[in-house]
């Protein structure tokens, strides 16, 4: 009888490993002690207790030595399977202090947008707990980048290394290369940064005064910030589109298109600066000469800037004197 009572049952499973929750009370540690010698909150190391969760390598070593247990017994206790399985409702936030830094976001901007404390964030930053995958939604919204790409950025960056958020779009590559922070060139537009973050993401195209502005910002030509904000190319460089009087933003489109400054127009049609910016401000029209010029460098067909003009000139004479 004894013999039978001390055997194991037919089937039986192996002695588990000591649960870590069953190792600490026999220490006479409560879970707050633990968790704090450890760095992270009370609810975290619960759920490693739970097996809910499972800490990385540098948090294993660190648990470790809290219960004063061998690496190995802690990996033990993890590798045993988790006894409450749930779906993983977490990622890691410790790459998120350099993903705010690189856009220039103070932690309270993220915790206000997530309604939560700054110390929330900053915990989540060092580790101490995981970032809730239902506020991956707002996050990603703040810091203009997706869900999905965001989540995966958290999921590979490693502890303490610095990581880099590119927001999507050739856009947002424009405005990375000039240096231009989204907070600096939405002031600079008299956006919000919401609505530059929808134009970088595609979400909407920009009104063809802001293309302009971002152009000069990032000294490249309208024509490459229209291709990258999907804006086509503007009525005005169509002369069929032209309508009399529309001159004045005509010129000023083609220059722009082009990438080039009123003095640049101004050399090549042999006038002064003061006659280009004139045109552009309606305050006169080109001569004959100028006009001529202007059409080839635009590579317009000859005499078709006349359809912009307020009253076209009789054939042959020129329009408004100017300083050509």
């Amino acid at each position: 009888m004894a013999d039978s009572e001390s055997r194991a049952p037919e089937g039986g499973e192996a002695p588990t490993t000591p649960s870590l929750r069953t190792v600490r009370l026999n220490l006479g540690l409560t879970s707050r002690e633990v968790a704090e010698s450890v760095g992270v909150t009370t609810a975290c190391l619960l759920r490693w207790e739970r097996r809910q969760r499972t800490p990385d390598p540098v948090l294993a070593a660190a648990l470790a030595d809290a219960l004063r247990l061998e690496p190995e017994r802690v990996e033990a206790f993890f590798a045993e399977g988790p006894e409450h399985p749930l779906v993983d409702d977490t990622v890691p936030g410790h790459g998120l202090r350099a993903l705010r830094r690189d856009l220039g976001l103070p932690a309270r901007r993220i915790a206000d947008a997530l309604r939560v404390t700054v110390g929330t964030v900053y915990n989540w930053e060092r580790g101490g707990s995981r970032l809730p995958v239902r506020l991956l939604a707002p996050l990603a919204e703040c810091l203009g980048t997706g869900p999905d790409g965001l989540a995966r950025t958290l999921r590979e960056s490693p502890r303490g290394a610095r990581t880099v958020v590119r927001l999507s779009g050739e856009l947002a590559r424009l405005r990375d290369l000039a240096g231009y922070s989204q907070v600096k060139v939405a002031n600079l537009l008299g956006v919000s940064r919401t609505t530059l973050r929808g134009w970088e993401r595609g979400d909407a195209v920009p009104p063809w005064h802001a293309i302009r502005l971002m152009a000069s910002l990032y000294e490249v030509p309208v024509a490459a910030v229209a291709t990258a904000a999907r804006a086509g190319k503007p009525a005005f460089l169509s002369p069929e589109a032209w309508l009399p009087g529309d001159l004045p933003e005509v010129l000023r489109v083609l220059r722009q298109w082009n990438g080039l400054t009123q003095a640049q127009v101004a050399q090549r049609c042999t006038t002064s600066t003061d006659s280009v910016r004139g045109w552009e401000r309606g305050r006169q029209q080109p001569g004959l000469y100028p006009r001529r010029r202007l059409e080839s460098l635009y590579r317009l067909a000859a005499d078709s800037l006349l359809r912009a003009y307020a009253e076209p000139p009789p054939a042959g004479t020129r329009a408004v004197q100017d300083a050509s």
